[in-house]
């Protein structure tokens, strides 16, 4: 029996689109997160999912994939709010730049 293998050539992941400008949490991404998930009930720290007033409190769901995901890939956060091509923006470039603090 012959087992031939292809690869696919023409087949390439999309390369991300250049930041012109990579903001840090501290130096515009706050202000973009504060008021789309820092809502009540919801990442303000009251409900127990999540707290995104610091980085700090951001870091577990930027380490383990979940703010790119749901925000960036998804599209399905921030609830009931819907981001600015501007902040959307922002926000994906801060993922693909390994997110900044400051």
């Amino acid at each position: 029996m012959l087992l031939t293998l292809l690869a696919c050539t023409s087949d390439q992941v999309a390369q991300p689109e250049p930041c012109d400008i990579v903001k840090s949490y501290d130096a515009g991404v706050r202000e973009i997160i504060r008021p789309n998930c820092n809502t009540s009930g919801c990442h303000d720290g009251s409900s127990g999912v999540g707290n995104y007033n610091t980085y700090q409190g951001m870091k577990r769901i930027i380490e383990n994939g979940q703010f790119r995901q749901l925000v960036i890939v998804e599209k399905t956060m921030p609830k009931g709010s819907d981001l600015t091509p501007a902040d959307f923006e922002v926000l994906k470039c801060w993922a693909e730049n390994s997110y900044p603090e400051n």
